[in-house]
């Protein structure tokens, strides 16, 4: 599966092919033009602001299993959680002040993640913008968790009330599309939290 960091200015997609055959694509905040294979960011805003967004709030669905052990049901429970923060995080990290930055982010992701986010915050900056609205989510599993520490969350994102604009006069650049497919790797501290460690952008697998 080709891993990418999660976040960057916008929407930029790393790109490659891994052996699961999952690809993934890269657009920049204000185009669509495809980047280099090697790439590796990700983020929610992803085509032209001219497209409408829907009607229809953001929400969170889960997928976890009433019928689940105990256990399995409190990690999903914990992970979702924390995935969904992530992307809150996301869209608070170009109006968080830069000296918050890091902590902020700390408590979603660990690095590359991590990493990626704080640099794609920095240049969001350097071109004026800032995210703004929410996102939806439609949580399902691709596999248990089982007791872990690294757990693998698929989400059918709901990006069309959300973007990019321009911190200066509010205008919007992007705006995202109703539905985007991640699956999110995390892990879990030493201090019983999940974050965030990959993302993966499934650019052939429609949700």
């Amino acid at each position: 599966m080709a891993a990418i960091g999660l976040l960057v200015v916008g929407a930029v997609l790393g790109g490659c092919t891994g052996t699961s055959g999952v690809n993934t694509q890269t657009l920049d905040p204000i185009s669509t033009s495809t980047a280099s294979p090697s790439s590796t960011e990700a983020s929610p805003s992803q085509v032209s602001a001219s497209q409408s967004p829907s009607p229809a709030g953001p929400s969170v669905t889960s997928g976890t299993d009433s019928g689940l052990p105990v256990e399995e049901s409190a990690d999903r429970a914990a992970v979702e959680s924390q995935w969904v923060k992530s992307w809150d995080v996301y869209l608070e990290i170009a109006r968080t002040p830069a000296a918050d930055r890091e902590a902020l982010v700390a408590t979603v992701a660990v690095d590359p993640t991590k990493a990626n986010m704080l640099s794609d915050a920095a240049k969001f900056d350097a071109q004026g913008l800032e995210t703004y609205g929410s996102l939806g989510h439609r949580i399902s599993w691709p596999q248990s968790i089982n007791g872990a520490t690294t757990a693998v969350i698929d989400d059918c994102q709901d990006a069309s009330q959300s973007g990019s604009m321009k911190t200066a006069t509010g205008d919007k650049v992007t705006v995202g599309v109703a539905r985007d497919h991640y699956q999110g790797s995390l892990v879990k501290g030493d201090d019983g939290v999940w974050r965030v460690e990959q993302v993966f952008y499934l650019k052939d697998e429609p949700c």
